[in-house]
């Protein structure tokens, strides 16, 4: 992967100006969830002296999370908006300078079909699901698939059950494909406005006509095709089956679902044992608002499920079964060795240790309101995984996954560079009226730093007497600014 140099780069003012802040004001701090939380998809500040997004951020909280005895996985979406993105050759290269020599010995991976220009995201090892573990596991897929169904059909496990490669296949073009025009369909679609019918196909269905557009303008798309379907307009709705059908069809080939899915029967996550090693991973992901979405939970998913540990009294009942160290219910944690009864100390976790999950653009996850909620859950069911995760919140409608998301990580540790009105009355509206114009003081002084050209968050810590903060990214002074470099200098 090539590199730039970043010496007075306004990328690396932004890194540098907040890992300042961060390292004097927000260390000594406890959570298992923290929020980045904004109101754009876009950076937080994108100016001539400053570019702050939200990968920068969370790679000094990264930082600061990393130590000797602990694991960190950073899950970074290349397709996230604003000119110094992943999927520019120049953010991609600043990140990554940066990422290297906070993380020297880091693992990289990629996930997503390597089908774009964007060659430099593509020099990292591929990252596969194992198909076996899909075989074995069919309600997770339906559960995805539940999420992404264009007409809102709850699909079993025995729907989306299948034996290899070519069944998924057809599970995925049978679920995902035009729906047939039923009267029950029909119906549906007679009563609903184009509107509502969209906001029921989730958002992924919406760019399977057009996989390139965004979501917005693929539901526009949506609203239209309803529309002729009501009109009776019957051959510019076959042309848009057809469209749709094939884009399916050749998107979901065999050859395409291999470069998500390893058939090799033995086929295992080796990112587990960085985890194991207590190292660090980056997986950058290719895959939104492409027909590829849905793999990205069914990763997620998986990955959690062999890193995590569920405590005894959260694991479902059921019969002893031989399916070794990789099934996630066979593991077990703690602080400290316990006695197994027969005089032998188990090992802390059990070869599980504690994992700090960085989840970029967790927004987009959360339309996949199963995976999502799985998600969410994370640090409740699993009590050795803590999750970090960035959220924009600029929704024509806020989903209730999404709210229930941001309300769960606004809970415990927030940095809010701005959010959602609806949101914020909700979040807040446990506050005494004093304290809520008070907040709304602050409020007023971020709005002002930012119309200055400058950039500042209030800081939510539940665990404080104080609990909201008001932080403002400024320079540091010379001297100060001087260690940050230094710093800079010996990791090179």
């Amino acid at each position: 992967m090539s590199r730039v140099e970043l010496n007075g780069s306004r990328y690396v003012r932004g890194f540098e100006w907040f890992l300042h802040l961060a390292e004097h004001h927000l260390t000594r701090r406890r959570w298992r969830r923290l929020g980045f939380l904004s109101f754009y998809d876009a950076p937080y500040i994108d100016s001539d002296a400053l570019y702050l997004s939200p990968k920068q951020t969370m790679l000094v909280m990264a930082k600061l999370a990393k130590k000797s005895d602990n694991a960190l996985i950073i899950v970074a979406d290349a397709l996230e908006k604003g000119e110094m993105g992943l999927s520019s050759r120049e953010g991609f290269d600043q990140f990554m300078s940066i990422f290297d020599r906070v993380f020297p010995n880091a693992a990289k991976y990629y996930f997503g079909p390597k089908t774009s220009d964007r060659a430099w995201l593509h020099e990292a090892r591929p990252l596969k699901i194992p198909l076996k573990w899909l075989v074995e596991h069919p309600n997770v897929l339906a559960e995805v698939l539940s999420d992404a169904s264009p007409v809102g059909e709850i699909i079993g496990p025995g729907d989306a059950a299948f034996e290899d490669l070519e069944g998924m296949r057809e599970v995925l073009i049978e679920k995902l494909g035009p729906p047939s025009l039923t009267e029950e369909v029909l119906g549906k679609i007679r009563t609903a406005e184009a509107s509502e019918y969209a906001g029921e196909a989730v958002g992924l269905m919406t760019v399977f006509i057009s996989p390139a557009t965004a979501v917005s303008r693929g539901m526009k798309y949506l609203g239209k095709f309803v529309s002729m379907v009501k009109e009776r307009r019957r051959q510019e709705v076959r042309e848009i089956y057809e469209e749709w059908q094939q884009r399916v069809e050749n998107g979901y080939s065999v050859d395409n679902l291999r470069r998500f899915l390893d058939e090799d029967p033995n086929a295992r996550l080796d990112v587990v044992d960085h985890v194991k090693n207590r190292g660090t991973v980056l997986i950058i992901t290719e895959t939104r608002d492409t027909l590829y979405d849905l793999f990205l939970p069914l990763l997620l998913r998986r990955l959690v499920e062999e890193i995590g540990y569920v405590p005894p009294h959260l694991r479902p009942r059921r019969e002893p079964s031989s399916e070794g160290a990789g099934d996630s219910e066979s593991g077990a944690t703690g602080q400290t060795s316990e006695d197994d009864g027969g005089g032998m100390q188990k090992e802390p976790f059990e070869g599980k240790p504690e994992t700090v999950l960085f989840l970029d653009a967790a927004t987009h996850l959360s339309k996949f309101t199963r995976s999502f909620e799985f998600a969410v859950g994370i640090p409740d069911r699993m009590p050795n995984v803590s999750v970090a995760a960035s959220f924009f919140t600029n929704q024509q409608q806020v989903t209730e996954s999404l709210e229930k998301g941001v309300i769960e990580y606004m809970r415990n540790w927030a940095f809010v560079f701005d959010l959602h009105p609806q949101l914020f009355d909700i979040v807040t509206s446990n506050l005494p009226i004093s304290k809520k114009a008070w907040l709304m003081l602050q409020l007023q002084e971020l709005e002002r730093v930012r119309s200055e050209g400058g950039v500042g968050f209030l800081e939510y810590y539940a665990d404080s007497e104080m609990p909201w903060h008001l932080h403002v990214v400024e320079k540091p002074e010379k001297g100060l600014l001087g260690d940050v470099r230094a710093w800079f200098r010996k990791i090179r």
